[in-house]
């Protein structure tokens, strides 16, 4: 067989999958006598399998999460009342398909960051996009955009995704104009698309937050329409993956003396 002309044929036809299984399958197909249409079977099943890890890794690169997540690496036995059942459910994607919301809310450090990211991870392997972003990203991309005439090309970014993950919301009050930009984002993909919100604070004080008590009544309006909210209380992760919170407890040497002089 001419190699070099198969493998010229197979970038011609954009099979490189294909192409770099080939060597493999054709020593395999003689060893276990396969017969053309086995052997065709296996290298059309292998570039699927590469074109798939490509697709796989495009997407979780456009999603730009902050770190990327998965549930099977998400601790249960630090927080056991998170409602695991329940985000389960939200990782099989049904309300994706109904094109809802869900809302984490809860103190800092509890995991909804992780558990946000680990639904837009495995919706993307069921083909969906995702994009992540945290309310301060999505409050700057506007400013910038809006200060060079491109706040239509931000917006577009915002409402293809089929599931947007808006983090941090709460953290610190927002800048000016904050709740239009956020509004205009709910408002647009409300029954369209779907969108997970976090926060850390009552829904009561994002009119605070966001500086336009007329804005979060609205966004609350057509996010919650249709929103599952999923409450997460609990400890800090943040403070269990402390340093000082590792660290083997010393012994107090005052506490030594004080028992021999007790005793004396």
């Amino acid at each position: 067989m001419n190699t070099t002309a198969v493998d010229s044929t197979l970038k011609l036809l954009r099979l490189s999958g294909l192409g770099q299984s080939l060597p493999a399958r054709l020593q395999e197909a003689a060893a276990n006598q396969l017969s053309h249409g086995e052997f065709l079977e296996l290298i059309l099943q292998d570039e699927l399998n590469i074109r798939h890890q490509r697709q796989l890794g495009r997407r979780t690169h456009a999603a730009d999460f902050r770190h990327p997540k998965s549930l099977e690496d998400f601790d249960w036995t630090f927080n056991p009342g998170i409602p695991r059942k329940v985000i389960y459910e939200l990782a099989a994607g049904g309300f994706l398909r109904e094109h809802t919301d869900v809302l984490f809310l809860g103190p800092p450090g509890v995991g909804k960051t992780h558990l946000a990211q680990a639904i837009g991870q495995s919706a993307i392997r069921m083909g969906f996009t995702v994009l992540y972003r945290s309310i301060f990203d999505l409050v700057r991309d506007f400013l910038q955009d809006e200060a060079v005439n491109h706040q239509d090309r931000t917006l577009r970014r915002y409402l293809k995704p089929d599931l947007l993950l808006i983090d941090d919301m709460g953290l610190k009050a927002l800048p000016k104009h904050s709740g239009e930009y956020l509004l205009e984002v709910i408002m647009r993909r409300y029954e369209n698309r779907s969108t997970i919100m976090t926060s850390n604070r009552p829904l009561e004080e994002w009119g605070k937050l966001l500086g336009d008590v007329p804005a979060a009544g609205a966004i609350l309006d057509r996010f919650l329409h249709h929103a599952q909210v999923v409450a997460i209380k609990g400890r800090s992760y943040c403070v269990k993956d402390s340093p000082v919170m590792r660290a083997p407890k010393q012994k107090d040497p005052t506490a030594s003396s004080a028992a021999v002089g007790d005793a004396s």
